[in-house]
């Protein structure tokens, strides 16, 4: 297992009062399974999925900068200090 820091941006981080959490795990699956079993009660509806047991679809999420969906999505390993973003999609003009 290694550890790395999830960074919690706009929605995240004013539901949570956080900046960032520290986890320790082997892919990104395991941190963000990690991150709901211990604050899913105060997400919400819409950061949830239908099933209350993954992010909804339009939450981002990078890995050192990069979209997962680009990458192995939520099986992607994890090296000693990646670092994650979570932040809710946004977008305006």
């Amino acid at each position: 297992m290694v550890k790395v820091k999830l960074h919690l941006l706009n929605i995240f981080q004013l539901k949570l009062n956080q900046k960032f959490i520290e986890y320790e795990g082997n892919n990104i699956g395991d941190i963000i399974f990690q991150f709901l079993r211990e604050h899913k009660e105060k997400l919400g509806d819409d950061l949830l999925d239908k099933s209350r047991t993954k992010l909804n679809p339009q939450i981002l999420i990078l890995l050192n900068g990069r979209n997962i969906k680009y990458l192995k999505d939520y099986e992607t390993k994890l090296n000693e200090n990646d670092e994650l973003y979570l932040s809710f999609a946004l977008a305006g003009g």
